[in-house]
């Protein structure tokens, strides 16, 4: 039996493409023969054309398709006649992609009217219970599972963790992630300001790929209505060791996004040894201990941060437990997990 992946882009980097590229590797190691395919993607070595899935695959082949976006070949790809799989990294709601990237905005709502279509699916894994409570009632979810998006091979869970001595100044701020506008940088920007209005001398490092010009401009105005302009740096998109390396450097990581179906950059962070602060009210909140969950008022949850930051003992306690708490989540990713879900009885 072929496990055939497939997903509209893969791209080396891209949490969608890193994903399916991890996805293969575990089928590999499982004994599988892997074939991966996109309509768009970087490495044609590794990668197919996704045309060519249509004329290979058979009837005792597996399908996984990776959903995260309107899928223009989801009709053709649910109605082939052989077991189907489902990824479903969830989709960011189109009101919060709007004002800066309507494009995207209209390819969300899309998406989101070929949900019940998933239903095709033989079985369903979504990548954190957050997301999996996006599926409408029509998915039949009795043979759905939660795997997160991760892998333990990844760099990040192979690094050395951080050795943090007692003189490390608290000096960074930390958010990684595309630099798009339900990321809420703007928002992560208004807690560093106010971290530094009580006193706390810090930075704001936002590590991520910035290509939407209107809402880079946006930020940098904030930046500066704050007298931010010398604390605040925009890194763009780095490799794995810089990113490590940046890890390194930071007092703590947050996440202030709107909506993010699992935050793999917070787990990360947790493993490293890193205090780790999410927004409550998405998947980022599901990944870090519950102390660390940062309510939606930029005031308090600067308050929040402030007094991990200027206690020692209540930092410390906080670190053991995120790194406690990822080694929780990164059970739940090993092979033998996915070896249930490709084994698992066809339903349709």
């Amino acid at each position: 039996m072929r496990l055939m992946i497939c997903a509209p882009d893969i791209f080396a980097g891209d949490a969608v493409g890193n994903h399916c590229l991890g996805l293969a590797r575990v089928a590999e190691r499982l004994g599988y023969t892997v074939e991966v395919y996109a309509q768009r993607f970087d490495d044609p070595t590794r990668v197919h054309p996704l045309d060519q899935l249509f004329e290979r695959i058979a009837g005792d082949d597996l399908l996984l398709v990776s959903y995260s976006i309107v899928d223009p070949y989801l009709d053709r790809l649910r109605t082939l006649p052989c077991k189907k799989i489902c990824y479903f990294h969830g989709v960011t709601p189109p009101e919060l992609l709007r004002e800066f990237e309507p494009v995207t905005a209209d390819l969300c709502a899309a998406s989101i009217l070929q949900f019940p279509d998933l239903k095709s699916f033989d079985s369903i894994v979504a990548n954190s219970a957050f997301t999996a409570s996006s599926l409408p009632p029509e998915v039949n979810t009795s043979s759905l599972r939660v795997i997160p998006p991760v892998f333990g091979d990844m760099p990040a869970f192979q690094a050395p963790k951080i050795q943090r001595s007692a003189s490390t100044p608290t000096n960074n701020i930390l958010t990684i992630g595309r630099v798009v506008p339900h990321k809420r940088i703007e928002d992560a920007i208004d807690i560093v300001a106010a971290l530094r209005a009580s006193g706390i001398d810090v930075s704001l490092s936002v590590v991520g790929s910035a290509t939407n010009l209107p809402y880079v401009q946006f930020l940098v105005a904030r930046a500066a209505e704050h007298g931010l302009s010398e604390h605040f740096t925009l890194a763009g998109a780095v490799d794995n060791d810089t990113l490590i390396a940046n890890f390194r450097r930071a007092s703590a990581l947050i996440s202030v996004s709107a909506h993010e179906g699992f935050c793999v950059p917070i787990l990360e962070a947790m493993h490293m040894g890193l205090a780790s602060f999410a927004r409550e009210g998405t998947a980022g909140a599901e990944v870090c201990v519950p102390a660390a969950r940062l309510p939606l008022d930029n005031a308090t949850a600067a308050q929040s941060i402030s007094r991990f930051l200027t206690e020692s003992d209540m930092l410390d306690d906080l670190v053991s437990a995120g790194s406690k708490r990822a080694a929780e989540i990164l059970q739940n990713t090993s092979d033998e997990g996915w070896r249930e879900v490709f084994g698992a009885p066809i339903l349709h």
